[in-house]
């Protein structure tokens, strides 16, 4: 998979490999990805940062998360 960084200019995360579109809060808002990003839970550890999945809904679809 790519990195898809956040693209301050356009306002949107952009992914550099095929051109799939996301809006804020990852949700694909024009493709060829049919699926919005995943989502991930992060909390600061003794000054590290920590990722755990997200397992609840995807507040975005109300669907159970495709990445679970």
């Amino acid at each position: 998979g790519c990195v898809v960084p956040w693209q301050k200019s356009a306002n949107k995360f952009i992914c550099p490999c095929h051109g799939s579109q996301y809006d804020d809060n990852g949700k694909v808002v024009r493709g060829p990805a049919p699926l919005s990003l995943a989502l991930a839970h992060t909390t600061t550890v003794d000054g590290n940062i920590a990722v755990s999945q997200w397992t609840e809904e995807d507040f975005r679809t109300g669907l159970k998360p495709w990445w679970a």
